[in-house]
């Protein structure tokens, strides 16, 4: 009976689902770890997320042995005592949890509404999860296994735009009934001591001071399969991961494929107790296993060992924490650059680039926890690259898997956002009652993107209309790369010139603009003494967007044909630059930007999210 009413109780209300901290980066320990460090209670966290049980356990000891006078409030010591319990009180917990999405949108072109409709997802997360430790923390693992049912298999349609999925459910479900079944599951094990550790699983991870906004491992991310080595010294700290991820078509993120890796190494300096600087490199390669990625030297002379042909970036992060509780960060992500236009000082040219930067304020006992406030932005084709079908052929096709694009699973590994976008986040994080049971937070963002295909020239345009369907997206996602394959069937390709000698970093005329508002409430009951919790969990989100579908193909292959050199056949007329016929390449090149354009509307969307997660 007591199974049956908790099964009644998910239908009308969900909460998210927490693995354990040792496996989940998103795990709210991650959160107050952050603020405790700010705030001066702990000493050093590690570079990459998420940390082994030691070094939890080390973090949340060095809170609890505080005392008044060294500035930790009552709240601090409940949150880091209730933490401690559930990391150190049982080796494994079972949880129910459920969420229900309402979704209602309001489409229109600008004049008149156009459609109007209220969708909802109802999703079921039953699992078992833990953490385990043995030799005195020398060796632990956490895990995860559960599943996903939910009764709809495209979750993101119930999530506001460019949010991510807090689950690993998106492969090979199973029918039962009306709902599709995920298996859901993450671990990882570690070997090693707090500040000396090697890691080993599936799970995911980030990298960097916003959590869930990282630019080149984001914590919010699809997981992969990782093997990591970390080394926290007094002045210099490494990191180093080879991360096993899900290879899919140039075109539109589908076909899921092996032998697609991903390394990532760090390292940092801190000079000064207020300062600290990170180096950090990424690449990007597939078809085969480089053991010279695995090697603590940089990835750049690495890749020349095999002819720079991976997909490399560089980044270079400082922190400046003037005083206990303010942070100021900014983190520079390089994918590819002209240095002879940087020398010059042209603007106008190839910069492909993440940047971010922004401000982390943590007060000491006071109902506000946390403010966190930032800039982000990314220009075109930032995280894409090209990937031919041979190495001795420039060819591309329907069925090409990219092995080099930034991406895992069909899922952009780095920031929220896709190229050509910036992005202005502001949230802030409350905790009015003195048992902190109750978490209040408000989040703002303000985002615009366009899509580098308007920029295009008429030359440009129509040998992606010449192509057959399927081969290149023109969207202005990540998987929209700056290169064709070879008219002349050599091994080298020929540029999209836009693309490699200008910048157009939202210079289209026609972008979408997103406002997105939102709060979320979570209420956490205290445990019973058999170790029972319960907590709800409530969220809203308003959501406006001016010109949605900026996003959707401008230029789709396989419908314009060339009947002769130099006159083009669409749609029973023919248009040529050479010839008297009914209209020009331009007209030809216009009707499917003007066709693309009729597609801009206008959106406006209310996300509310209700539920629980019961433990025991």
């Amino acid at each position: 009976m007591k199974k049956f009413l908790v099964f009644i109780l998910s239908i009308f209300i969900a909460a998210e689902i927490f693995a354990q901290m040792s496996v989940n980066p998103q795990h709210d320990f991650y959160s107050y770890a952050q603020e405790w460090y700010l705030r001066g209670y702990v000493e050093e966290l590690p570079p990459l997320r998420p940390y082994p049980v030691s070094k939890i356990k080390q973090i949340l000891t060095s809170v609890l042995e505080k005392t008044e006078d060294d500035g930790v409030s009552d709240g601090d010591f409940l949150i880091a005592s209730r933490l401690y319990e559930e990391l150190t009180g049982k080796n494994y917990h079972v949880e129910l949890s459920s969420t229900l999405n309402v979704v209602h949108d309001i489409t229109d072109d600008g004049n008149e509404e156009l459609d109007s409709g209220t969708n909802k997802l109802l999703s079921i997360y039953p699992s078992v999860q833990g953490d385990l430790s043995f030799k005195d923390d020398f060796v632990s693992m956490g895990y995860k296994l559960g599943f996903t049912a939910r009764n709809s298999e495209n979750e993101l349609d119930f999530l506001p735009v460019y949010y991510r999925s807090e689950h690993d459910s998106i492969q090979d479900p199973a029918s039962v009934g009306p709902a599709k079944v995920y298996l859901d599951a993450d671990n990882v094990i570690t070997v090693g001591y707090n500040n000396l550790y090697l890691q080993a699983g599936i799970y995911r991870s980030g990298y960097g001071n916003f959590i869930g906004q990282g630019l080149a491992l984001n914590d919010s991310t699809y997981h992969s399969g990782n093997i990591s080595f970390t080394y926290m010294g007094d002045l210099v700290t490494y990191a180093q991961q080879l991360s096993v991820i899900g290879a899919t078509s140039s075109y539109n993120g589908d076909n899921l494929n092996p032998n697609k890796v991903l390394a990532f190494h760090q390292i940092s300096f801190k000079p000064f107790s207020f300062l600290e600087v990170a180096y950090y490199e990424s690449i990007v390669y597939g078809h085969r296993f480089d053991l010279s990625y695995a090697l603590p030297v940089p990835y750049m002379v690495a890749q020349g060992v095999g002819g720079c042909s991976d997909n490399l970036q560089m980044g270079l992060r400082f922190d400046v924490r003037p005083y206990n509780e303010l942070l100021w960060t900014t983190d520079i992500y390089v994918d590819d650059f002209s240095v002879n236009d940087i020398v010059k000082l042209h603007v106008d040219a190839k910069y492909r680039i993440a940047f971010q930067t922004g401000l982390l304020y943590t007060p000491s006992n006071s109902f506000c926890d946390a403010l966190s406030l930032n800039y982000t932005l990314v220009t075109p084709y930032t995280y894409s690259h090209w990937q031919y079908d041979s190495d001795s052929v420039a060819s591309i096709g329907a069925g090409t898997i990219n092995y080099q694009d930034y991406s895992n699973s069909g899922i952009q590994m780095g920031a929220n956002i896709p190229p050509n976008s910036d992005a202005i986040n502001m949230s802030i994080t409350f905790s009015p009652l003195k048992s902190h049971n109750l978490k209040l937070s408000v989040h703002t963002n303000y985002l615009r993107h366009g899509n580098v295909s308007e920029s295009l020239t008429d030359e440009e345009a129509l040998r992606y209309l010449l192509a057959d369907a399927g081969v290149y997206a023109t969207d202005g996602s990540y998987r929209q790369h700056s290169m064709y394959e070879s008219a002349d069937g050599d091994s080298s390709g020929d540029h999209v010139d836009t693309a490699w000698n200008h910048l157009n970093f939202l210079s289209q005329d026609n972008q979408m603009y997103i406002i997105q508002i939102g709060a979320d409430a979570e209420y956490k009951f205290p445990s019973s003494k058999k170790g029972h919790s319960l907590s709800l969990k409530f969220g809203y989100m308003f959501e406006y967007m001016h010109n949605y579908g900026v996003d959707n193909n401008m230029y789709p292959g396989g419908l314009v044909k060339e009947e002769s050199e130099g006159v083009y056949l669409y749609d029973g007329k023919k248009y040529s630059d050479t010839e008297t016929v009914d209209g020009s390449v331009s007209d030809l090149v216009n009707i499917f930007k003007d066709e693309w354009k009729s597609g801009l509307v206008n959106r406006l969307s209310n996300y509310v999210t209700v539920g629980f997660c019961y433990r025991f």
